[in-house]
């Protein structure tokens, strides 16, 4: 069938008021134009809408069903037009967030505290992940945005909120804590547990070997998230590279020890990451509300 969405609004009118007259002035339309929209309709379904009753007119059998389904039609069209109108405000739509292992822990329960709060009808799919694999993820159009480490390139918009340090650790008991100092080529008489190749802080790490002549770590076990293994870690002898957010974290606490030593001191932000140029409002939102509650969380006490 071929029915404008503008006819079947007139027809509820006139079936509700049951009156041309009456219609053409609720809808500023003449009466000729609301007797050809009728017409129109009329000729589309086959059979008459309306009878004459008196001065006014009365829908015939179809066209009491016809009004039925034209009513539930427009109702739905203005429930997905006001549906529309929600998203292009940024209170409505869905959020594909990418999260790194630590900011599981100290990101991502802002994000949906704030999310529930402020902005309800926006629904957040959550998908964890290294940095390397969550930025392929936004480069092909299947994340809108990263709550995890942020980098120092431009590829894409980096906002940095909390502060994180990596530092190397180990079990407690860890026999390189029986030396008196320790030193950078002291950490490779022992294996490591690491992230992968990819993962910025192994890059890191390596430059660090490279840069003072020295050969990489001896790396036992490979992982893409470590802060998920750390009962592994606390009951071997192996070394490993964490943010000390890890390590002083409830779960983790007691289960492994800071190997201190400035050159393996990774500094570097947390934060979020999200493509240059246009977003969906509702990422929009996201960010938004993130960006005023770290300003709230800087802002100075007044004395």
């Amino acid at each position: 069938m071929n029915i404008e969405f503008r006819d079947l609004r007139y027809f509820e009118t006139i079936a509700e008021l049951k009156h041309l007259g009456q219609a053409s002035e609720a809808l500023h339309r003449s009466q000729p134009a609301l007797t050809k929209c009728i017409q129109r309709l009329e000729e589309e379904l086959g059979a008459p809408l309306f009878e004459r009753k008196g001065r006014g007119l009365a829908l015939t059998a179809v066209g009491k069903e016809f009004y039925l389904r034209a009513k539930k039609i427009r109702e739905t069209s203005d429930h997905h037009l006001n549906g529309m109108e929600d998203f292009i405000a940024g209170s409505a739509g869905r959020v594909r967030i990418g999260c790194g292992p630590i900011t599981a822990d100290y990101l991502l329960p802002t994000v949906c505290a704030l999310a529930l709060r402020h902005a309800p009808n926006i629904s957040l799919e959550i998908t964890i992940g290294t940095n390397y694999e969550l930025k392929e993820g936004i480069r092909q159009e299947q994340l809108d945005m990263i709550v995890g480490v942020i980098s120092t390139d431009d590829e894409f918009v980096n906002q940095g909120f909390i502060d994180d340090i990596v530092v190397v650790a180990a079990s407690e008991g860890h026999p390189i804590f029986a030396q008196p100092s320790i030193r950078l080529e002291d950490l490779l008489e022992y294996h490591w547990i690491l992230p992968t190749p990819p993962v910025e802080s192994r890059k890191w790490l390596d430059r660090v070997f490279a840069a003072n002549n020295l050969p990489k770590p001896i790396t036992h076990i490979e992982a893409n998230t470590l802060p998920s293994i750390h009962d592994l870690i606390a009951s071997t002898e192996l070394l490993c590279f964490l943010s000390k957010l890890t390590l002083d974290h409830p779960k983790t606490r007691g289960l492994l020890k800071e190997v201190r030593l400035k050159e393996t001191t990774m500094v570097r932000k947390l934060g979020i990451t999200y493509p240059h140029g246009t977003l969906t409002p509702a990422t929009g939102r996201i960010i938004e509300l993130l960006n005023q509650h770290h300003k709230k969380v800087r802002r100075p006490r007044l004395k």
